[in-house]
């Protein structure tokens, strides 16, 4: 019998009864994209710069009587500069498939919600992973990229890494795998200033099983008083802690593991997408997601509406703007885009640092 045949997200949505939600099977966490998104600064021009300083003037130092004074031009400056990438999720509602959906009596959940919200975790999902990766091709610079050393690329910012080291993050292969809290303290140390707390990293991130490793090596150092231990920090079951947003939490007793961690005064973070057998130590104070902004997009939530999940439980900030669902002139149906334009920028890329090649503690 010829005619047209619905694809399973029509039928499984449309003339059977159902829970009245959809139930997402396939994400996890999301955090280091949460955190950066929080609060995007607006991008401004063809590109970001920042003017930074290179070295200390060489023109001062101790006279006596009438010396005469050095009296040449220094140029102790440089220039960082960002370009802007994007990223779209198209939303694609078949024109026969939202007739038969509108029309069934039977229906439990609108065709263009469920579209709608598959696009949101997907276009956030694949962007979480590339807030990880190193900028290849058109994709925004991530923390491959900005916490390097030179081994996933050979310049940042428009500067070469090999004539610009002060652009270079620490990176340090831990021995045989094993991480310790010896690497955690040293690591740190590595790319602070002493006593400043700008200058010294905000967050911990790594892993699932790193943060394991870290928890393991802790819960051994808690001494049996429990009722006077308060350990707080950023809460790993709950999220939700983005940029500058300190929300402690007192969950922990400590009688059977630990639901946050806080090492040196800062919080110890598992994120689903980081990258394997590695934790990094980011300073925050010099990260921003700059957004260009387009008015003729609409701001939209990215609160999901009838999908259970991670998206559920942890809100995203909104982001992403909207165009509109147009009919293509040869189509029957409506295309729509989720679109997020602007770039990660990191203004001091040596206050971060990273340990590699953990397996095991």
């Amino acid at each position: 019998m010829a005619g047209m045949v619905f694809t399973d997200r029509v039928a499984d949505i449309t003339y059977q009864d159902i829970l009245p939600s959809i139930v997402d099977q396939i994400n996890n966490s999301n955090v280091f994209l949460a955190r950066i998104l929080n609060k995007p600064g607006k991008w401004r021009g063809i590109y970001e710069a920042q003017p930074i300083e290179t070295a200390n003037s060489t023109t001062g130092g101790s006279f006596s009587g009438m010396d005469t004074f050095p009296t040449a031009a220094t140029n102790n400056t440089r220039l960082m500069t960002w370009y802007i990438a994007a990223f779209e999720q198209s939303v694609v509602v078949p024109g026969i498939e939202r007739a038969v959906n509108a029309n069934n009596e039977k229906q439990v959940l609108m065709l263009l919600k469920t579209r709608l919200d598959e696009a949101k975790i997907s276009a956030n999902q694949a962007v979480g992973q590339i807030a990880y990766g190193v900028g290849s091709g058109k994709d925004f610079d991530g923390l491959g990229l900005i916490v390097d050393a030179g081994t996933n690329s050979s310049s940042y910012a428009g500067l070469t890494r090999s004539t610009n080291t002060f652009i270079n993050a620490d990176v340090t292969a831990v021995t045989s795998g094993i991480i310790t809290l010896d690497y955690l303290s040293s690591e740190m140390d590595n790319v602070r200033a002493a006593s400043s707390t700008k200058e010294t990293p905000t967050i911990g991130l790594s892993t699932k099983t790193i943060w394991t490793y870290i928890e393991g090596l802790i819960q051994p150092m808690v001494s049996a008083r429990y009722e006077t231990l308060q350990l707080r920090g950023y809460d790993q079951v709950d999220g939700g802690t983005p940029n500058g947003q300190t929300r402690p939490s007192n969950k922990t007793s400590a009688f059977a593991g630990f639901d946050a961690i806080t090492y040196r005064a800062r919080p110890l973070v598992a994120d689903d997408n980081c990258t394997s057998q590695t934790f990094f130590w980011l300073n925050e104070w010099y990260m921003e997601f700059k957004r260009l902004q387009d008015d003729n997009l609409r701001q939209i939530s990215s609160t999901v509406e009838v999908t259970e999940g991670y998206y559920q439980d942890v809100p995203f900030p909104s982001a992403w703007q909207f165009r509109e669902l147009i009919a293509p002139v040869n189509q029957y149906g409506e295309v729509g885009l989720l679109i997020l334009m602007g770039n990660l920028i990191h203004r001091q890329p040596r206050r971060n640092g990273k340990l590699t090649g953990i397996t095991s503690n």
